[in-house]
């Protein structure tokens, strides 16, 4: 079977994708829901825009941890092993553009 990524690398990448999220879920809260800042997501907006925090935190917390879930299952297969690691790029990138952001504004 051929691998790109040693199962190690994998489970830190879904590990690291799933704090990134925790993270992301504090930040969006604080700056967009209770700030100045406008959710982009139209998906999370409708989650963001009901009423208390709790739909927005379910929806996030459930959509990441199901596929984070299906990435950890099948983390042998090819696919599964670019995707962690995409999902770990993206919420790096993500992570890093909103502290650029808030700490320039």
């Amino acid at each position: 079977m051929r691998t790109i990524f040693k199962s190690s690398y994998v489970k830190f990448f879904i590990l690291s994708t799933m704090i990134f999220n925790i993270i992301d879920i504090f930040v969006t809260v604080r700056f967009i829901r209770y700030g100045n800042y406008n959710e982009n997501n139209p998906f999370m907006k409708f989650f963001l825009n009901m009423e208390g925090i709790m739909p927005f935190v379910f929806a996030k917390s459930f959509l990441i941890c199901a596929g984070c879930y299906f990435l950890f299952k099948y983390r042998d297969k090819l696919m599964a092993q670019i995707g962690s690691y995409l999902c770990f790029c993206f919420y790096w990138a993500l992570i890093v553009q909103f502290y650029y952001f808030l700490i320039i504004k």
